[in-house]
């Protein structure tokens, strides 16, 4: 990463990893832009031509690196499939079907997974006001689910549920990586993991996509929407990915992740300027729950 900032270490790091997320509040408005267009084909062409533009660099820094051992491979391929394919999929689905901005705030809760996965994995010890916020946040979780459910009498409403789930899911897959990224960075430069992860899961997706549905969903795009998903591949994916990840080398994991909370503010913001859409009252106190349990988590980590 050429040196054109005039902040080092962690301040640096900060710096990055919060310019990942503001590209990463775009996406998925970017998502909505480009209508119903298959989830596989979406992802897997957007995660590709990103993946390709860092694959070169990547290759190229992976043949001056230290031997791997066989285990981060494995991890690795784990991070390509679970934590970069299916939470694409969960992700692209759930925004198709929400309120983008319901879906950025519910991706944001992974906070609190990796504070349970610190816990239970790695015999982290947190405080009572770090319990707390995840209270906090799984209960507006559960409730905002349960508003999902309740409204689900018709087609509109079943939809949005379906979303929940998919959100959920998405959070679950990308909370998990979170945490085998950063263990993969004690062996693989950024630029690397970028490359490889992106390039990997996107090819397995566009031949899961020609399995599936053959080759007329690719015919019916238009020259348009391919130009807007390979923008999303290479400007968000790809730039977001590298900034992420330079930043995610000098930045606590807990400290990501609650950096992520200013994603979702401007994905609503988004959402309103561009397509119109407001949440329900009773959704906007579930939104300030989960961010309010969110920045709790951060005030007992921060003691």
């Amino acid at each position: 990463m050429p040196t054109i900032l005039p902040l080092s270490g962690t301040s640096r790091g900060v710096f990055l990893v919060l310019l990942a997320w503001m590209i990463w509040a775009v996406d998925p408005i970017l998502i909505r832009v480009i209508g119903p267009v298959s989830s596989l084909v979406l992802a897997g062409l957007a995660l590709t031509s990103g993946g390709l533009t860092a694959l070169p660099r990547g290759l190229k820094t992976l043949r001056n690196t230290p031997r791997i051992p066989w285990m981060y491979w494995v991890l690795f391929l784990v991070y390509i499939l679970l934590c970069t394919g299916l939470a694409e999929i969960c992700y692209i689905n759930a925004v198709q079907r929400l309120n983008p901005g319901l879906v950025s705030v519910t991706l944001r809760s992974q906070l609190a997974l990796v504070v349970l996965i610190g816990f239970f994995a790695f015999k982290e010890r947190f405080s009572r006001v770090t319990w707390l916020g995840i209270l906090i946040i799984l209960a507006g979780n559960l409730l905002n689910g349960w508003y999902r459910y309740s409204h689900s009498g018709d087609h509109a409403g079943k939809a949005a549920l379906l979303g929940w789930f998919l959100a959920m899911g998405a959070m679950f897959c990308w909370g998990i990586g979170t945490v085998i990224g950063k263990l993969l960075l004690r062996r693989f430069a950024p630029i690397t993991m970028t490359g490889l992860r992106l390039t990997t899961a996107g090819i397995l997706l566009i031949t899961l996509s020609l399995f599936r549905d053959g080759v007329t969903v690719w015919q019916n795009l238009e020259l348009w929407q391919i130009l807007l998903i390979i923008t999303k591949g290479c400007l968000i994916s790809a730039l977001g990915y590298n900034l992420y990840f330079h930043g995610l080398k000098s930045v606590k994991v807990g400290v990501a992740a609650a950096l992520e909370q200013l994603a979702p503010v401007l994905t609503f913001l988004y959402t309103w300027l561009i397509f119109r859409e407001t949440v329900t009252p009773l959704e906007f106190c579930f939104v300030g729950m989960m961010l309010i349990g969110t920045f709790t988590i951060i005030a007992g980590e921060t003691k």
